[in-house]
């Protein structure tokens, strides 16, 4: 699949080459692909809007702030799979607290603003867990979100792809579920200590 993963960051850096390594065909989707930062991607750097025109699926790996930008900058993306890592987080003296909440979610909103096929997943743990998905003895867990259920079983195929194991989370109302779930993991990683490498899974009894 062609895959184009817009934003170099963390999650970007991560996820880019977990897909390559998969044998998808991906590339970064970037402001400016001559910016001497992107020397070293290791991967195709092509402008957000070229990137998003050529992949068949496109992942939104920017800051919450970035997200109204990065949707302009993508384009007419009519019909294809936008999978949104975003979390509308803010940061403060006492540690982070959700911009959004209770009656709508960052997907939602992604989702009003485009006529892709918004699917909500890959937000709710950190990127070193991403980069090294495969190498856990038990998969970590993905929940996936959204209202077109193809949609949701080609991400599903994509996220066993890079070793983790999907879980459907229904309609993309339910990222109102996942985004606070990243905070508790950031919350717990960044103030309380925990592994970076941590991860949600599920482990039933052997018999």
């Amino acid at each position: 699949m062609r895959i184009a993963v817009i934003g170099t960051g963390n999650v970007g850096a991560a996820l880019a080459p977990a897909f390559d390594r998969a044998g998808h065909e991906v590339t970064y989707g970037v402001r400016d692909p001559a910016d001497p930062k992107h020397a070293d991607a290791g991967l195709a750097i092509r402008s957000t809007h070229d990137a998003a025109e050529w992949a068949e699926l496109v992942v939104l790996a920017v800051n919450w702030a970035q997200v109204d930008v990065a949707l302009a900058d993508c384009g007419d993306i009519d019909g294809k799979i936008l999978v949104d890592c975003t979390n509308p987080l803010a940061f403060g003296p006492e540690g982070i607290s959700l911009l959004l909440g209770f009656d709508t979610s960052g997907g939602e909103i992604i989702a009003s603003k485009t006529t892709a096929k918004v699917v909500k997943t890959l937000n709710h743990v950190g990127s070193p867990v991403m980069v090294n998905a495969h190498n856990y003895s038990t998969r970590p867990i993905q929940f996936v979100s959204g209202e077109d259920e193809r949609a949701k079983q080609i991400v599903a195929g994509l996220l066993r792809d890079i070793g983790f194991e999907p879980i459907d989370n229904g309609g993309i109302e339910n990222a109102r579920k996942l985004e606070p779930l990243a905070m508790l993991w950031i919350d717990q990683a960044y103030k309380y200590g925990m592994k970076l490498t941590n991860a949600l899974t599920f482990i039933g009894p052997e018999h």
